[in-house]
């Protein structure tokens, strides 16, 4: 090992590479490896600077068989730690940009490797370097992966004091980033939030104090995490989900159920995203069981279609009018239209909350029972028409009044009992009826202009 700094004076670079591809770091004991640690630095040290490719690979091969070490356990890794001035060394790399890429990538990694299942040494190295970890992880840089993983296995074994809020500002802004860039997320920042959303009830605190615009960014997540299946086996924590549904709750009252009703407010898109969320979790176990036992939560929802339901009736249009005039329809799917109904946050929010509604009654006495005393069955009838702003809501009302009536008595004699008044309001029958709905073969027209 000594002819190592030999050679790398002598600039013998070949030789050098040769001596460490023949070095096994894996059958190395903690009393040899000790002396091994000092020539490995020594020789990175040297190495670190340079641009010339066989100077930097032995920089990169060093680095490697350090990490490789770090797989031995805590001795191999306090002995890396404890070298004088490592940590001052490497930090001094890191900021350096004069430094390659790829040394400075691999002195990262070295760190998150040391800090595995290591709690002394995590505690050393963020308590150091933890300003320097917490920039790389919301500038979303080619540091942010390692940076995740030291934060986060500092955070799970509490070597170090760290702000969960912060934290959660800073993983929420990367996957943000990520989002707009259409990359994928480090994969420890995933990581991160998997275990804050499912492993821990601490989020509830931070959730708390967390601005309007993240916690939208981390409502958004959830819906997407909530929606893959490979992270069913991993479901959002019971006091996290439990918070989040009274935050619903509480939210939709001053929204919706006031006489002031403020479509624009901040406040309103919160409910809105936190809708879907609800929504989309009825779908899925262990959620949806859960939520199918809160009759509190099936009056709410009952409440908020009513509500969608007397809003899109006003004479003034608003973002709850349906949209289903076939040239209104037909001029949205073209492009041509200025009512860009995508985009507005209520698109597709009554279709999310009938789609609630018949997951809710499904086998579910108590809320079959409510649905019928509340009126609920009711404002889910007139929700069979086609609606450009809310998709598939006929398919979700037909669903909902299946599980509304499955096994119950009482529901199919309150529908067969229903009086008819009269034809409902439906624009596409009134312009079939008026002759305004034209039908053509649009092969037989353009074949009519062939020679």
């Amino acid at each position: 090992m000594i002819e190592i700094q030999q050679n790398i004076t002598e600039k013998n670079y070949e030789k050098v590479l040769e001596t460490l591809n023949t070095l096994d770091i894996s059958q190395a004991d903690s009393d040899s490896f000790r002396r091994e640690v000092s020539i490995l630095l020594e020789s990175f040290y040297a190495c670190h600077g340079s641009e010339e490719e066989p100077v930097n690979r032995i920089a990169i091969k060093c680095l490697n068989l350090l990490k490789r070490a770090c797989a031995l356990g805590e001795t191999f890794q306090n002995a890396i730690v404890s070298r004088l001035e490592f940590l001052e060394r490497v930090r001094d790399i890191l900021v350096d940009e004069k430094v390659p890429e790829n040394v400075r990538t691999n002195c990262l990694q070295l760190l998150a490797n040391l800090c595995v299942q290591n709690r002394s040494n995590q505690e050393r190295i963020i308590t150091y370097m933890q300003t320097f970890l917490l920039t790389n992880v919301s500038s979303n840089g080619g540091y942010a992966n390692a940076s995740a993983m030291i934060l986060y296995n500092g955070f799970i074994y509490k070597a170090v004091s760290l702000n969960l809020l912060d934290i959660l500002n800073r993983l929420l802004g990367n996957v943000e980033l990520n989002r707009t860039a259409q990359t994928e997320q480090p994969e420890f920042v995933c990581i991160f939030l998997e275990y804050l959303i499912s492993e821990s009830n601490e989020m509830v605190e931070a959730l708390e104090k967390i601005d309007a615009s993240k916690k939208l960014l981390l409502y958004r997540y959830l819906i997407e995490y909530i929606r893959q299946e490979d992270r069913r086996i991993h479901p959002i924590h019971p006091d996290v989900f439990k918070h989040l549904l009274a935050e619903f709750k509480k939210k939709s009252d001053m929204v919706l159920k006031t006489d002031n009703v403020q479509l624009d407010a901040q406040d309103t898109e919160e409910v809105f995203t936190l809708l879907v969320l609800i929504a989309d979790s009825t779908c899925v176990e262990p959620y949806g069981s859960f939520l199918r036992h809160d009759g509190g939560l099936f009056l709410n929802l009952g409440c908020l279609l009513r509500q969608m339901q007397l809003l899109g009736k006003s004479e003034t249009k608003n973002m709850f009018t349906p949209v289903q005039t076939i040239e209104e329809i037909l001029r949205i799917k073209q492009g041509d239209t200025e009512l860009d109904i995508e985009s507005q946050i209520s698109y597709s929010l009554r279709s999310a909350v009938v789609k609630a509604l018949a997951n809710l009654a499904y086998k579910s006495k108590k809320n079959q029972k409510l649905a019928r005393e509340m009126d609920i069955i009711a404002a889910i009838l007139e929700c069979t028409n086609l609606d450009a702003r809310n998709p598939l809501i006929k398919e979700w009302s037909i669903l909902a009044i299946h599980n509304l009536c499955d096994d119950n008595l009482e529901n199919q004699q309150f529908i067969a009992g229903l009086k008819k008044l009269g034809d409902a309001e439906n624009s596409l029958i009134t312009e079939y009826k008026s002759g305004t709905i034209r039908i053509s073969d649009v092969n037989a027209s353009s074949n009519s202009h062939k020679e």
